[in-house]
């Protein structure tokens, strides 16, 4: 359900389903998909596997296959978000409308539920299944030259207070009007958990998995065990932790287990799936994507540990500097051996002084090596938060509060 300035726009169900059937000849390897379970589409999706895998070429390792596991007992399926219909969304949201207006703030964003489930078999054994629900929340305010955010995810849709995030939404466009400019340079920061969130989606994305790891393009390359960021950092994938979107097992059946990749400030580790495994020697994390996905292994359920300071205190603890809700079109390819990103503020950027919001401010640009900005990091807060990361419906990213001593602001 999409809606815009307090208006739905879109309403509409998707019904779907993808089956994909990867063939292994020796060192050869054939790919091909249907979204059709008609046997005639599936016998005819099979063969051009076989097809493909009789003529490409071999590749430099060995092409193995899981076998069977136990997987971990895991409730994703739950029936509030399943039943929920679109009479039910709908009053909800427009109880958000009417409250936005009497502030004079207005509602953009979507609401989406999703049933699914997810099946792997091969011939040597696996048989793995797991039905899930999703609910998402997302919630833009705008006013008068401001706007706010804040957003929801749960595989239980009752335990999100549609509301309370719309009012969150609100409440942050209000405080952001009059926004005033502010100098370009180094500033002290309290990164809020969307902030958090897209700087963690990059790391994941171009630092902790194997193919870019072996390439030689990761971060991590070649650093394993050295000191990247601050003792108080801590960044793991746990696909098995139920504060996540969590799932007992990868797209080739191989059950998830926690994978450190950095370890009170060091580097830890790669995530891998069986193939890029072999190249290591190593047995697979659990971390295999879709079969046509080229980037390879990537984190699934991220989580940057909490530390021990409340939220509420933090912006006191700040003392002078900047509050960041969020960033968008945020660039993590401009050096990923040096973690060198930018990207703008949004939704909510504050100036802080003595340790209380002054005024809000107009969006800037940050440029920074993030790996360094996080071996600057003062206070992590004991509340974190979920937010989507990529394609797969069970995952996700979970982010605290960041207090940065110096975060670069360029533009």
């Amino acid at each position: 359900m999409r809606f815009a300035g307090s208006s739905f726009h879109q309403g509409g169900v998707k019904t779907d389903c993808a089956v994909y059937i990867r063939v292994i000849l020796g060192r050869k390897i054939g790919v091909a998909s249907t979204n059709s379970l008609e046997r005639s589409a599936l016998v005819h999706c099979l063969d051009r596997a076989l097809r493909i895998a009789e003529h490409v070429s071999e590749e430099g390792f060995p092409l193995l296959l899981p076998g069977p596991s136990v997987y971990a007992d895991i409730g994703s399926y739950f029936v509030s978000t399943a039943s929920m219909d679109d009479a039910e969304k709908v009053s909800v949201i427009s109880e958000g409308f009417k409250r936005g207006e009497a502030l004079g703030v207005l509602h953009s964003g979507i609401l989406s539920t999703s049933v699914g489930e997810i099946a792997v078999f091969n011939t040597n054994g696996v048989e793995a299944y797991h039905p899930y629900t999703s609910a998402f929340l997302s919630s833009i305010s705008t006013g008068e030259g401001s706007s706010g955010f804040s957003s929801a995810l749960s595989k239980d849709i009752s335990s999100i207070d549609i509301l309370d995030v719309m009012e969150e939404s609100a409440d942050s466009c209000l405080k952001g009007m009059a926004p005033r400019d502010l100098a370009t340079g180094v500033y002290r920061v309290l990164l809020e958990p969307p902030a958090v969130c897209e700087l963690l989606h990059w790391l994941a994305y171009i630092g902790f998995g194997a193919k870019n790891y072996h390439e030689g393009s990761s971060f991590l390359s070649g650093r394993l065990g050295e000191k990247i960021t601050g003792e108080n950092v801590t960044i793991y994938d746990d696909g098995a932790d139920p504060r996540g979107m969590a799932v007992p097992f990868d797209l080739e059946g191989v059950g998830k287990r926690k994978t450190m990749l950095i370890e009170r400030g060091a580097a830890s580790g790669v995530v891998y799936d069986t193939f890029t495994a072999s190249l290591d020697g190593r047995g697979s994390t659990g971390h295999a994507p879709f079969p046509e996905d080229p980037e390879g292994p990537l984190p699934d359920h991220v989580f940057m540990e909490g530390g021990s300071c409340p939220r509420s205190e933090m912006v006191e603890r700040l003392g002078e500097g900047i509050v960041v809700k969020s960033f968008h079109y945020v660039n993590g390819l401009l050096n990923p051996k040096q973690t060198l990103m930018t990207g703008m503020t949004r939704h909510g950027t504050f100036y802080v002084d003595n340790g209380k919001v002054l005024y809000p401010v107009r969006s800037l640009r940050f440029t920074e090596n993030i790996l360094e900005a996080f071996g600057r990091i003062e206070e992590i807060s004991r509340e974190v938060k979920v937010f989507p990361n990529h394609d797969l419906p069970l995952s996700s990213i979970t982010a605290p509060y960041l207090l940065i001593d110096g975060f670069r602001f360029t533009g």
